[in-house]
């Protein structure tokens, strides 16, 4: 299945250039069959619909037919190193060169990939393709530890595209990093405005007004969340620390001990928890959900804030 399934990306790849929805609709039907034989008439009848129009070379055929007929266990590797001999002419009209890079990156080739991303954007179609290279760009960069060419990347794609929500989603992060949380905002709100539907989103929005200390408007948030998704256990965490920076202790507490028993596993509740027991003057309860929380990796993923507020407050 797997092997069928690259098969019939490169065909589909082919197949935009010289069959008409017709042919495409035939050819997906009669390329279910697991049966060798007419898989082979199946790539003949590619193979030579391309070279009848005058695509591609007998060279490039003879190329196609070896990487569609790979085994499953050499097909990422061995079909990039075929690509690789394949005259840049037919990789550009047939457009190989994408494929040539989305394989470069799945195979961590990063600087071979960015190199064929950047060669394929003149000739990308439109600007919501262009925008979506520029959008692998960045995603390379960031692998590669470019952090000002990986920003540079992503405005240019939200620059070609401004619906681009992968793009807008991620620099949402990138600035939440930088702790430029109103820049942070405003592309939360960007991207809400396509699609009000992304939870996750709201849930990062409201983390920032807790951010920016606006703890009665990241309350609101997550409280809109938790009714459109009452089993899910974040927004309980984060809602039960703006109740606690609010004054709102007894709700703070019922939030958190909601959220812990929708998901035991969750450390940052934990610490949360711990904060509003401090609150409480229960300094051993608050303790003891400090161990739990470094115990389920808060410090791994969190970093060092709760070791100092366990110096202040326990006993070793």
């Amino acid at each position: 299945m797997k092997q069928q399934l690259a098969f019939i990306l490169i065909l589909l790849l082919l197949s935009c250039h010289f069959l008409n929805a017709q042919k495409i609709t035939q050819k997906q039907t009669f390329v279910k069959s697991t049966n060798q034989i007419e898989m082979a008439t199946t790539i003949d009848y590619e193979i030579n619909s391309a070279l009848d129009s005058t695509l591609i070379s007998k060279e490039t055929c003879t190329i196609l037919k070896k990487i569609l007929l790979l085994p499953d266990n050499k097909q990422d590797r061995e079909t990039l190193n075929l690509i690789n001999t394949i005259e840049e002419k037919d990789l550009q009209t047939n457009e190989l060169l994408l494929f040539k890079a989305v394989l470069e990156l799945k195979l961590d080739d990063l600087a071979d990939a960015s190199n064929s991303f950047s060669k394929y954007i003149p000739l990308a179609k439109n600007d919501s393709i262009k925008s979506s290279i520029y959008y692998s760009l960045g995603m390379i960069d960031t692998k590669r530890d470019l952090q000002i060419s990986a920003s540079h990347n992503f405005e240019k794609s939200l620059e070609l595209d401004s619906k681009n929500l992968s793009t807008i989603i991620i620099l949402v992060q990138i600035n939440l990093n930088k702790k430029e949380f109103d820049k942070a905002i405003f592309y939360c709100e960007k991207a809400l405005k396509i699609n009000p539907n992304l939870n996750n989103v709201w849930n990062n929005l409201g983390f920032l007004y807790q951010q920016k200390e606006n703890y009665l408007e990241a309350k609101k948030i997550f409280s809109k969340i938790i009714k459109d998704e009452p089993d899910s256990p974040l927004p309980y965490s984060n809602r039960s620390y703006s109740n606690l920076k609010l004054g709102f202790t007894k709700q703070a507490m019922e939030d958190v001990n909601k959220s812990i028993k929708l998901f035991p596993e969750n450390s940052y509740a934990y610490r949360n928890r711990a904060l509003i027991y401090l609150s409480f003057k229960e300094t051993k309860k608050a303790c003891m959900d400090i161990e739990t929380a470094f115990k389920l990796g808060y410090r791994e993923r969190y970093g060092s804030e709760l070791d100092i507020i366990q110096s202040q407050n326990c006993q070793n």
